[in-house]
């Protein structure tokens, strides 16, 4: 690949921003990236934060994962529970609204599971 400048000169990368190609004259070391020099360096600097904000939001939402799992599964027992009493032996509808919410609380928590592992092989 030849420098979108120089075009008789190799290039050693390409722009994080624009992806053209650098040859050493162009690139402006940024440290975690190499990008042509005025717009292409602030562009670059904002891709770099943006990229580190959602390394954290990831890492937040590894460690929150089980709790709309676990909210809709005791919000479900509380259902049945209070539902339960002073009734007779037939279930009622409160019962099955309890019931929906514990299932789902279980396929969230499911599905949540399986998109963290997915998650961690592709890091």
């Amino acid at each position: 690949m030849k420098c979108f400048v120089h075009h008789d000169s190799d290039a050693v990368g390409t722009c994080r921003a624009c992806n053209k190609g650098l040859c050493p004259a162009c690139a402006t070391d940024l440290g975690h990236s190499i990008c042509c020099a005025g717009d292409c360096e602030a562009k670059a600097r904002t891709l770099h934060s943006q990229v580190q904000q959602s390394a954290v939001v990831l890492a937040a939402q590894r460690r929150n994962r089980f709790l709309a799992p676990i909210f809709f599964i005791a919000a479900g027992a509380i259902f049945i529970v209070f539902s339960s009493q002073g009734r007779g032996p037939w279930p009622s509808f409160a019962d099955a609204i309890g019931l929906g919410f514990i299932v789902f609380g279980i396929i969230l928590g499911v599905a949540s599971q399986r998109y963290a592992q997915e998650l961690a092989r592709k890091a």
